[in-house]
């Protein structure tokens, strides 16, 4: 692959994060390449190396994004690692795929909020979540699984996340949906 069709791909992978494309695409020089589980799809993923810094970053185009809501936004991708990531010694992608139910039975333990206003910040924590490319969510479904992203934590973040998994609550099956309609956005008035 030409240095012209690296810088292509790596300007996609800046401007829209990870980039899904057919299996036999190759991966230019510094992308990831994760397969999807099903086998239908491949992710390239900009990953700059463990050691770059800040500076390195900014001028790569990969510094973190600022989100609305962002205690919300990491409550609701910490419950999704709880619940998607099956075996925290295995690697963190592609986990598996866990129902909306089970993530918001982790989320609710850390949203201290009423019903109503709960089930909108979860949604709103997923839509960015999923829109940025942490979290695939399949809202007509309502299932929730790991986004390519989550591939480029590194060994150390990892540690920490494995120790944060360790403490966080396990998933109920339980969970109030009638405070969800059909199309998983919250009633207008939380139940009583």
């Amino acid at each position: 692959m030409s240095v012209g069709e690296t810088a292509r791909w790596w300007a996609a992978a800046r401007a829209r994060g990870p980039l899904q494309v057919p299996v036999g695409t190759p991966a230019p020089d510094g992308l990831l390449r994760l397969a999807e589980p099903d086998g239908g799809t491949v992710w390239l993923l900009a990953v700059p190396p463990e050691q770059a810094g800040g500076g390195a970053l900014e001028e790569l185009g990969l510094t973190g994004v600022a989100v609305e809501q962002p205690n919300d936004t990491a409550r609701l991708l910490a419950a999704v690692v709880r619940c998607c990531w099956e075996d925290p010694t295995a690697p963190v992608w592609p986990g598996v795929t866990a129902p909306w139910a089970a993530v918001t039975s982790v989320f609710r333990e850390y949203a201290d909020r009423d019903e109503g206003a709960f089930l909108r910040a979860a949604i709103a924590a997923v839509r960015r979540l999923h829109g940025s490319g942490w979290v695939r969510w399949d809202e007509g479904a309502r299932l929730v699984r790991l986004g390519p992203r989550v591939a480029s934590w590194s060994a150390a973040d990892l540690t920490v996340l494995r120790e944060l998994y360790r403490q966080m609550p396990a998933p109920s099956a339980a969970v109030p949906a009638a405070a969800t309609d059909q199309a998983g956005t919250p009633d207008e008035e939380p139940p009583a």
